[in-house]
């Protein structure tokens, strides 16, 4: 026996091979609520079908188990076509006759309803990648400026203690020595102060010690803004695009939606597209016969592209803009999460292309 379940924006109903409807469950007369099961439903089952299946496995006395693409006991239950045609023949006709709605207009009016929470649903989502392009363009702005004021700070400082120019190798951790003791003769970290003993910069009065501590402070409060934007870019990434993320990481995946111009313009890249993204300028310098042809833009900075040793880093390039391009189009069209899965193969394709080599 085949059971057909299919949905419709009135709720989920089984009808049996002659298109005899078997059961029913009706969504709540809400459009809110409805928008929200058609969105689970992209992703799986929904409640409903289960109620459907219990009542179904007492009508038929047959133990039917939860999957519902199952074969059990002779009872098929299936989603396919053949389940969507039954719907679409009798969906206005069922909504009225099971009170779900009083008349035609009224069911015209739902629609509508409906049609207008899924259009912001999907207007929100689309402008999701637009913030995510601003916060990452933004971040991009505050790693210039921190590098610029950064390399300001160490050009003013060395003159009071330029061993520690050399010695201490991160901006921030150099922009925290400074706020933290001020003064060369104060700091209490052991390879500093016996370096300080014997320096040959200049001296700073309290007046100068406080001047440059005041704009250490300053970098200092810009790191803590970069870290604030890095976080958030993460968490949004995470929510619209899971599969960019676990790809390639949430900035890298941000860089290259704002290299492609938004989600759904990377969607509709070619793989090749999306491993040059970034590139362009030297495509562009090679197809007028003035360099070699680039082998990847921004994915680069792909961690596995990195440790690749250096002859097979355009075909490792190769690998993840492909698995990119998966990624990508599960995240705008069928959002549904399959991240960890790509990444594993993806990592597994690399591994056995450094092993053969």
């Amino acid at each position: 026996m085949k059971v057909y379940l299919a949905h419709s924006i009135a709720g989920a109903f089984a009808f049996d091979e002659d298109g005899n409807l078997l059961h029913y469950k009706l969504f709540p007369k809400n459009a809110e609520e409805i928008a929200k099961r058609l969105e689970e439903l992209k992703k799986g089952s929904i409640k409903e079908d289960e109620e459907v299946l219990k009542e179904i496995r007492h009508l038929v006395d047959k133990r039917v188990a939860s999957d519902i693409n199952g074969k059990v006991e002779g009872i098929v239950l299936v989603k396919e076509e053949r389940a969507s045609e039954l719907m679409r023949k009798f969906f206005r006709r069922l909504a009225i006759d099971l009170g779900w709605v009083d008349s035609d207009d009224e069911l015209n009016s739902i629609i509508t309803e409906i049609g207008i929470v899924l259009s912001k649903k999907y207007m929100a989502g689309e402008k999701k990648d637009k913030i995510v392009i601003q916060a990452i363009g933004v971040m991009e702005s505050l790693d210039d400026m921190l590098n610029t004021l950064s390399e300001r700070l160490r050009e003013w400082y060395g003159l009071h203690f330029p061993e520690a120019v050399k010695a201490i190798k991160s901006h921030e951790h150099f922009a925290r020595i400074i706020v933290k003791y001020g003064a060369r003769d104060n700091i209490d970290d052991k390879a500093l102060a016996k370096i300080a003993k014997t320096s040959v910069g200049m001296e700073f009065n309290s007046k100068d010690i406080a001047a440059i501590r005041k704009y250490a402070e300053s970098v200092l409060n810009l790191y803590k803004t970069r870290e604030m934007v890095s976080s958030y870019i993460t968490n949004l990434m995470e929510e619209i695009a899971p599969n960019i993320t676990a790809v390639a990481g949430p900035l890298l995946g941000a860089k290259l939606i704002s290299l492609a111009g938004g989600m759904e313009k990377m969607a509709k890249m070619p793989a090749s597209t999306i491993q040059l993204l970034g590139a362009e300028k030297a495509l562009f310098r090679h197809l007028r016969g003035k360099g070699k042809p680039p082998k990847h833009g921004a994915i680069f900075m792909h961690p596995l592209v990195q440790s690749a040793p250096k002859k097979l880093r355009g075909k490792v390039a190769r690998i993840i803009a492909a698995k990119l391009m998966l990624a990508i189009k599960m995240d705008f069209y069928s959002k549904t999460d399959k991240g960890e899965e790509i990444r594993k193969d993806m990592e597994e394709r690399i591994k056995a292309l450094v092993k053969a080599k």
